[in-house]
This record gives structure tokens, sequence and C-alpha cells, in this order.
């Protein structure tokens, strides 16, 4: 009996991020943004629910030691999004052992205008919230040495997703512990893939595979976490793409799978999305169908476009000279008429 890990890319999570192959993010990103904000298509996304859904992720599926790396858990006041975000990039911009008294009030000015924090506010007034609120939060980054810094609540609140979702009903038999005396059943975490599709490189790394070997189905999930109720889930779909995960992670394994003489004749289910809610706590399980994974999607008004045409049409631009869309050329005259007119 051969393991799903043995046809995986074999790489740390570092070189996996690292690699130049197209990946879910960034093609959800240009399909969101398209050509509006190209400097950015490759940055990493941040968010507090993002952050929250890494803690239940490393808890759920990682070791104690991979969490110890990764997290510093720490009681702290909690701080407004936007005053966390201006310390935490205030912090990555200074020299390695500088105290916050060091930092200088043009230092911190520039990254309230970058945010655009509490415009309306006098210049003095602002630097001075910042100085007071931040202060904790910086000395906090400095002794995490490069972890990522959470509150005690935010960590328990984490703790108790996991317990749920090991509980629940709908959800206990994808977290349940591999039987040592069965091996017809194999979970297996954070596997990563990596394929082609027309000459285009793409990767993906799923949460979740479980492997049934006696049946000789695979079952990929991917686990959400979330701070609106579970049902509402599918205005998370739409909003940030998911039909292009499950699309695209769904052809990575299939044609991994389909690569090797094992696995090629195994069935791969549809794809499976794990969704919590941090404040319901009534945990889902949403399947999508992969019969719908080869030409666009229309949901009502919508149009959800295929991974494969998002794919060919940004490695075009990537790769050879791409004409933007005069539509883009035109919002930007519209915007510049718009400036000039209010000047």
């Amino acid at each position: 009996m051969k393991s799903l890990r043995d046809i995986s890319w074999d790489v740390t999570e570092d070189q996996y991020r690292a690699d130049s192959a197209l990946s879910y993010s960034t093609l959800s990103r240009f399909n969101r943004e398209g050509f509006d904000n190209l400097a950015h298509l490759f940055d990493k996304t941040e968010s507090p629910s993002l952050l929250f859904g890494s803690v239940v992720d490393t808890l759920l599926t990682g070791t104690e030691k991979e969490f110890e790396d990764r997290f510093f858990v720490a009681d702290f006041p909690e701080l407004p999004d936007k005053q966390r975000e201006i310390v935490e990039s205030i912090f990555h911009a200074a020299k390695p052992g500088e105290s916050w008294d060091k930092i200088m009030d043009a230092v911190i000015l520039e990254y309230l205008l970058a945010n655009n924090y509490q415009p309306n506010w006098k210049q003095e007034t602002r630097i001075k919230v910042i100085r007071e609120a931040g202060r904790e939060y910086y000395d906090l980054l400095t002794l995490a040495e490069g972890k990522t810094v959470i509150s005690q609540k935010l960590y328990q609140d984490a703790l108790d997703c996991v317990e749920t979702l090991r509980k629940s009903e709908s959800t206990k038999w994808y977290f349940e512990a591999d039987n040592p005396f069965n091996k017809t059943i194999e979970r297996l975490y954070q596997l990563k893939f990596k394929g082609s599709y027309e000459g285009i490189n793409l990767r993906c790394m799923a949460d979740l595979i479980i492997v049934d070997h006696e049946k000789k189905i695979v079952y990929p999930c991917d686990l959400k976490t979330s701070f609106k109720p579970e049902w509402r889930f599918y205005k998370s779909f739409m909003e940030w793409g998911y039909w292009i995960q499950a699309q695209l992670y769904w052809y990575l394994i299939r044609q991994a799978m389909d690569e090797d003489e094992y696995f090629k004749d195994f069935k791969l289910a549809d794809y499976r999305f794990i969704v919590i809610s941090n404040r319901t706590r009534k945990p889902l399980v949403w399947e999508f169908p992969q019969t719908q994974t080869i030409t666009d999607l229309k949901l009502g008004e919508h149009k959800l476009r295929n991974w494969r045409g998002i794919a060919k049409e940004l490695n075009t631009y990537l790769t050879k000279d791409y004409e933007v869309p005069i539509d883009i050329n035109m919002n930007l005259i519209n915007n510049i008429s718009k400036w000039l007119e209010n000047e």
C-alpha cells in the first residue's frame, strides 16, 4: 500500500512559498483586482481572520513544536486592527534591536499617512495616540523574535474551535486520529503538489487529504474559519474566489494521481470546505461539485471564471508583452479627470 505523500511535492513551506509557480492566492487576487493592483499581486495577504485561521489550522493539523516555532502567545491589550498593522509595519522596518523610544516621530507619521489613520485628527495627536497605544505591542514583537504574536483570547478561541471540530458530528470523522492497526484510512495534512497546465507551472498546499485505500477514494479538504455564521460561507466563497481554489487543487491532485500506477484508478471526491465560525461554532461541510470545473460557472448574475482562463491570462501578462485592456486605461483617465475637477 502506497501513501499519497509519496507522490506529493516534497519541499518545506518556505520553499513552497518562494516558488514561482502560480498559486490559488495569486489567481484569486488577479481575478478580483485585475490589472488595478499588479504591483501587489504576489504580496502575502494578511488580516485578523486569516491569522485566526492559521492558528486553528496549526493547532489542529500541526505538532506542538510547530505551533511554538510559529506563534508567541502573550496577554496584552487588544489593539484596533489599523493600530496593530501600523505598529507591525514600523517594527518590521526598524533596525534590529531598535527600541520604541528610538523610533522618530517622522517615521511614525509616515506609516500613519500610508494607512490613512484618522486623517481628520491633528498630526501631533495621531502620533501621540500611536506612541502610547503601540509601546507594549512593539515590545512584545521584540520579545517574540520573529514569531507571530497572538493574544491569550485568540489562542483560547482557537482551542475552542479545534475542540468543536473534533467533537461535532458533521466534522469529527475528518480529524480522527489514524488507527495504527488499520492502515486503510490515511489522513495527511499540508501536502503540497506542483503541476502544470498548457506549460503554466502551478502549485497548491492542501490542508487535509483523506485516503481510503480500501474503497479507493481520495477526499481533498480545506479548513475555513470565519467570524460570520457558517451558513453564510457562500458569501466568502464568492468574495474570495474559493471556487478557484477548489478547481485548482482538485486538478493538481488528480494530475499527480493520474501519473502514478497505484493511485491512477482511485476516485478523487468532490472538493470539501470544512467551515467553522468563531462566533457560532456550528461547523458545516460544503462540497464543490467537480463536474463544473471545465467551463465558467453562472450563479445568478455572477459569472465565476474558470481558473484555467485566469491562469492563461495572467501567464500571458507575466511572460510576454501584454497590452493592458483599454477599460483599465479609461479608469485611469477618469480618475485623473475627477482629480483635476477637484483642484
